[in-house]
C-alpha cells in the first residue's frame, strides 16, 4: 500500500517536549485562564488528518501568543512508546483490538500493576490526552479523545468535538483513489479499520460514536473539503474566546 495523506506523521519527541514546556510556561502566567482545544473523530476513509492540518495552520496564522499543535492517534502511540521499534508495534496492535474477555477477567481481579497490556496501553494514552487538554491550544485526532474529555469541567476547559461522516460509497471511492487500492483491498480496509475504531472507542470508554449527541459539530465530508471544515471551526473557535488568547 503506497503511502497517502491518510498516513499520519510521526511525531519526533523533542517537538512534543518542547511545546509541554512552553505551554507549561504560559499557563503559570495566568492559572485561572480556561484551556482550549479540538478533538476530531472520524470514520474511516474521511479526511480528518487534511482537516486537523488546515486547522491548526490557520489558527497559528492569527495567532498572536501560543502557537496551537496537532497530535494524531499515531503520535500519541510513539509517545507512549518512546519510538522503542518493539513497544511502538505492541502499543498498536493493542489500540487496533478489541478488549478480550481474558483482559477483562484478569483486570478484575489482579492489582493494578498487574493489568493486561490492553489496559495499560489505553491507560497511558487516556493520560496523554487528558494532558493534552490541561495543557490546552492543540487539535488531537483520534485515539478516542472525544469520550476521554468530554466530562472535563467546562469552567476550566473546553473542548471543542468534532464528528466527520461520509457515504460508504464516497469513503470507498477516495480510498481507492488516495491509496491506489482495488475496490476488493479498499473494502478490506475500509472494514477492517472501521471496526477497530469502533471497536477500541466502545470496548475503552463506552462510547457510542455514531451518537451525534456527544459532538458540537458534524461534517458530511462528502459535502465539505478539509479547507471548508476547517474554516468553520475556526470561527467556532473564534466566537468561544479560543482565539483571544492564542
Amino acid at each position: 500500500m503506497k503511502e497517502s495523506h491518510f498516513e499520519e506523521a510521526v511525531l519526533d519527541l523533542n517537538f512534543y517536549r518542547d511545546w509541554a514546556s512552553r505551554r507549561k510556561k504560559d499557563l503559570e502566567k495566568d492559572k485561572t485562564q480556561k484551556t482550549f482545544f479540538v478533538t476530531i473523530s472520524r470514520e474511516f476513509g474521511c479526511e480528518g488528518y487534511d482537516m486537523a492540518m488546515q486547522l491548526t495552520d490557520k489558527i497559528n496564522n492569527i495567532a498572536k501568543k501560543s502557537p496551537w499543535s496537532i497530535f494524531t492517534h499515531k503520535m500519541i502511540e510513539e509517545i507512549i512508546a518512546g519510538h522503542e521499534e518493539d513497544t511502538t508495534e505492541m502499543v498498536r496492535e493493542v489500540s487496533e483490538q478489541r478488549w478480550s474477555f481474558k483482559d477483562w477477567f484478569i483486570d478484575a481481579l489482579v492489582p493494578k500493576y498487574l493489568q493486561s497490556q490492553s489496559t495499560q496501553v489505553f491507560e497511558g494514552m487516556r493520560n496523554l490526552i487528558l494532558n493534552f487538554a490541561n495543557k490546552g491550544n492543540c487539535v488531537i485526532l483520534g485515539a478516542g479523545a472525544q469520550a476521554i474529555t468530554h466530562n472535563l469541567d467546562p469552567k476550566k476547559f473546553f473542548g471543542i468535538h468534532v464528528r466527520i461522516v461520509a457515504p460508504y460509497a464516497w469513503r470507498l471511492h477516495h480510498l481507492e483513489q488516495s491509496h491506489k487500492l482495488s475496490r476488493e483491498e479498499a473494502e478490506k480496509e475500509l472494514k477492517e479499520k472501521e471496526n477497530a475504531r469502533n471497536s477500541f472507542i466502545t470496548d475503552f470508554t463506552g462510547m457510542d460514536v455514531h451518537d451525534t449527541a456527544n459532538y458540537h459539530i458534524t461534517f458530511n465530508n462528502a459535502k465539505n473539503s478539509p479547507d471548508m471544515m476547517a474554516d468553520i471551526i475556526l470561527e467556532y473557535l473564534r466566537k468561544s474566546g479560543a482565539l483571544d488568547q492564542a
